[in-house]
């Protein structure tokens, strides 16, 4: 079963056809230009419902009034779907404090986590509830702090300086005990703090012009001694400072009465010594009592709503009572101002649950322990994974991960044979390019599994990596037996032949017990249009055999079996340069009516005979004349405009060897063109030739280890 996406007018591809089988591991393969990335994000942008990355793929020219030819992806079944490519590196990993940004989420969520979560949370629920659902218990928090605001608390003490140590003197209220200044009631009594305070400093700004025994303000006579009274003590009562702090402080304790929250009998008490000069202790002990039963009840609450499951160390899971024992509201340390029937009955709420909470203390310590352990399984777990794949793939490094708080985790790396206090702190600039882009694909497949994607698509993952890393990769990310791609959609575009050969002709995922089907397809760009062509098993040849079968098919055009041949007696033959069928058949693609040796000497009888009976076992019963007519300019350029594109570059080839100095234009004005023309005709590619291996051969030390390891173990070796 599969699926057909339908692209059309992105970038320069105006339509192509994009098969996806279902819970399989789909190759595109197509040279680079074919138009792969584009077909990759146009995918991703309409899955995502992404406007603007589908706007990035109109093509050159066209006006976005143009309907016919907008941007456009259809019969699209995705609706999650994670594309690793060039960008993923540098957008998700190597953040400064972890490898990855979220790694608990990309390694360490599991569905038994989060059972044992759920079930703990379930068991908390009621405690939980009192603070998430009770509207008067959220106030009660949120106003608390207001207090300290006001006296300025801090380290178990108001402050005594300042606004405060001002409003205790007996300044910034209780106007009404100063005689000298009554007649001033209508500007400070029931009127708002920040009111009276402006009016203070205007009227204390306006004295200061007095000029001689006239008021500055309606030029009545004024007498000089009782005004001086007037502003001495204004000036000392009405400081901004002291305003400012007696406001805040009446304001809450109004509120908190208002609300329920403190007695109106312990602050009519503590108004008794605003004001007065006097009761500057009192006042002072009533506030700092105030603001003890105020912090006393803000921290007992805090400490209730930041008791969340991962929060717990595994010392306090030894102890859990004590922590329940901890959030317990006492009464009587709330005698004097929280004593209403509100405060006593969410103390009581508070406290039922509690006890209640404390019944079940044995399940929560089982649950902890039981999450605790998993946590630790997949930490261990991961980190063996990860190495067992860095020792694969040969990178010199361990990986690290830990948990760090409530559904959070750092990962980082260390190089091999060095502590953790050596880890790479700045991976982006240590790590190799392909050491980067491995980790990379790696942590991408955790990445895609944890956000449970549904078309996984991989943009040339493997292509810069040598053969013993793509091997360790590939392994991975479709292993059976581990979390990986195994039953997924995966998307595949490559420019190398290589995985197609591997996967499809060599049965690599059969051979090493990965179950996850392979479909593979040549994509190939037919003027704007995207055309794909199933590659199967068939259609990979033994270069040798292949070589030989063309070269003896006598359906195929003279030209296309005589370049065949040569190739096929190069690859088969140590010494065909000197061999008489490589003679003529040089000869023959030259098209030289008359065979000549290196020198420009006709060539020899006998070497012309042996060739050509050498020839008649591949080209049958032809003569030497007949296969130069077959190969004439004509025939050639006749080839050169068909529609066969493999006929077509060998008769160009063929054709550049009548004439002098041709190929090596080519060469000078399009030297990747020549080149590739060039091994079409011969063999000069890395699937033919390899270095010397008894001069130059590589092998992971890993595996040269693993190997002395097997042996070493064998019984029947010994």
């Amino acid at each position: 079963m599969g699926t057909t996406i339908k692209i059309k007018n992105c970038n320069c591809i105006s339509d192509a056809d994009i098969y996806l089988e279902e819970n399989a591991l789909n190759i595109k393969y197509g040279s680079n230009g074919t138009g792969k990335s584009t077909v990759c994000k146009a995918i991703f942008a309409k899955a995502n419902g992404s406007a603007e990355k589908m706007e990035e793929l109109r093509p050159y020219g066209v006006e976005k009034n143009d309907e016919e030819h907008q941007p456009d992806v259809s019969n699209i079944p995705y609706s999650n779907v994670r594309v690793f490519d060039e960008t993923y590196v540098n957008s998700y990993l190597f953040q400064d404090t972890s490898f990855l940004e979220n790694s608990y989420k990309v390694f360490l969520r599991s569905d038994k986590c989060e059972q044992l979560k759920e079930e703990i949370n379930v068991l908390l629920a009621s405690l939980q509830d009192v603070f998430e659902k009770n509207e008067e218990i959220r106030k009660l928090r949120e106003f608390l702090p207001k207090y300290f605001d006001a006296i300025k608390f801090s380290d178990g003490q108001i402050q005594k300086k300042g606004g405060v140590g001002e409003f205790l003197k007996g300044n910034g209220s209780g106007f009404e005990n100063y005689d000298e200044i009554k007649s001033y009631s209508p500007f400070y009594k029931n009127r708002d703090m920040g009111a009276v305070s402006k009016w203070a400093k205007w009227r204390n700004d306006g004295i200061k012009q007095m000029n001689g025994e006239s008021c500055p303000f309606c030029t009545y006579h004024m007498e000089p001694e009782k005004i001086k009274k007037e502003n001495a003590i204004i000036s000392k009562v009405f400081k901004n400072s002291a305003l400012a702090t007696a406001n805040a402080v009446l304001e809450y304790l109004q509120e908190a009465v208002e609300a329920g929250y403190i007695d109106i009998s312990a602050v009519e008490a503590m108004k008794g010594y605003i004001g007065n000069q006097s009761k500057e202790d009192a006042l002072s002990s009533e506030l700092q009592q105030l603001a003890i039963e105020t912090n006393y009840l803000l921290v007992k609450i805090n400490k209730i709503v930041s008791f969340r499951p991962m929060n717990v160390t595994h010392d306090q899971l030894q102890s859990i009572e004590n922590s329940l024992d901890e959030m317990v509201i006492e009464k009587r340390q709330l005698m004097k101002f929280y004593n209403t029937e509100l405060i006593k009955t969410l103390i009581e709420t508070i406290s039922s649950n509690i006890e209640e909470l404390k019944k079940n203390t044995g399940k929560l310590k089982g649950l902890f322990a039981q999450h605790e352990k998993k946590l630790e399984e997949l930490i261990a777990n991961r980190k063996e994974d990860i190495n067992q794949f860095f020792t694969l793939a040969g990178f010199p490094y361990n990986f690290v991960i830990k948990g760090n708080g409530e559904d959070k985790a750092v990962s980082y790396l260390v190089p091999t044979d060095m502590t953790e206090q050596d880890r790479v702190m700045q991976p982006e600039k240590h790590l190799s390019w392909g050491e980067r882009n491995a980790f990379s694909l790696v942590m991408f497949m955790f990445q895609a599994i944890s956000e449970n994607a549904d078309l996984i698509v991989l943009d040339d993952p493997i292509t810069a990596f040598d053969k013993d890393k793509k091997f360790a990769i590939i392994r991975r990310l479709f292993d059976n037996k581990k979390d990986s791609f195994k039953g997924k959609t995966v998307l595949m575009l490559t420019h190398e032949v290589q995985p197609v050969i591997d996967y499809i002709y060599g049965d690599f995922f059969k051979k090493y017990g990965l179950e996850t089907p392979v479909s593979a397809r040549l994509i190939q760009k037919e003027g704007g249009s995207i055309k794909e062509y199933e590659i199967e098993k068939e259609d990979l040849l033994n270069s040798v055999e292949l070589a030989k079968k063309i070269a003896k098919d006598a359906t195929y055009n003279m030209a296309v079996r005589v370049v065949n041949l040569r190739k096929y007696i190069e690859m088969t033959d140590s010494n065909f340069a000197a061999s008489p069928i490589y003679e003529v058949l040089s000869n023959i693609i030259h098209g030289r009516t008359e065979p000549t040796d290196k020198e420009g000497v006709a060539l020899g009888l006998t070497v012309l005979s042996e060739g050509q009976a050498a020839l008649s076992e591949f080209l049958g019963e032809i003569t030497y004349e007949d296969i130069i007519s077959e190969l004439s300019k004509e025939k050639l350029m006749q080839l050169i405009n068909g529609n066969d594109v493999y006929s077509k570059i060998i008769a160009i080839r063929l054709l550049f060897e009548r004439y002098n100095g041709l190929l090596s234009g080519l060469r000078k004005k399009y030297p990747a063109a020549c080149k590739f023309v060039n091994e079409t005709n011969h063999i000069e590619n890395d699937y033919i030739f390899q270095l010397n291996p008894f001069k130059f051969y590589e092998i992971p030390e890993i595996y040269l280890a693993e190997l002395k390891d097997f042996i070493s173990l064998r019984q029947e070796l010994q």
